[in-house]
């Protein structure tokens, strides 16, 4: 199985428990881990053999920035449901940041596998 990996992609979404957390967006930073087989699609340099990464980079977006879920599972559930709609894709792993999530620590980070 190989890996794809989209690092880092930056949303601005309505998330957390807190009254104040559900007023204003927040920043996230989402991480995803795609595990599929990329050997015919790297042998026939054919994006129909893959993932568009830029498309799963956008419905990333947009799930985040469309959302009010209360907890980073729910987002994360979220996009890793959209990411096994892929008939190719295996596996998946998503992590999110969240910066504001802790009061002495940098931030909070959560990480979800799925798998078909």
């Amino acid at each position: 199985m190989d890996t794809l990996r989209i690092e880092r992609i930056a949303v601005n979404a309505v998330l957390g428990t807190l009254p104040h957390e559900r007023q204003r967006r927040q920043r996230l930073l989402i991480d995803v881990e795609i595990g599929l087989d990329l050997k015919e699609a790297a042998r026939l340099d054919d994006l129909s053999l893959s993932v568009d990464y830029s498309e799963i980079e956008r419905r990333t977006v947009e799930i985040a920035e469309k959302s009010s879920f209360l907890l980073l599972e729910a987002l994360a559930g979220a996009v890793g449901s959209m990411l096994l709609s892929y008939d190719r894709v295996q596996r998946a792993k998503v992590g999110i940041f969240k910066a504001a999530g802790s009061a002495a620590g940098r931030g909070v980070r959560v990480e979800m596998e799925f798998a078909k």
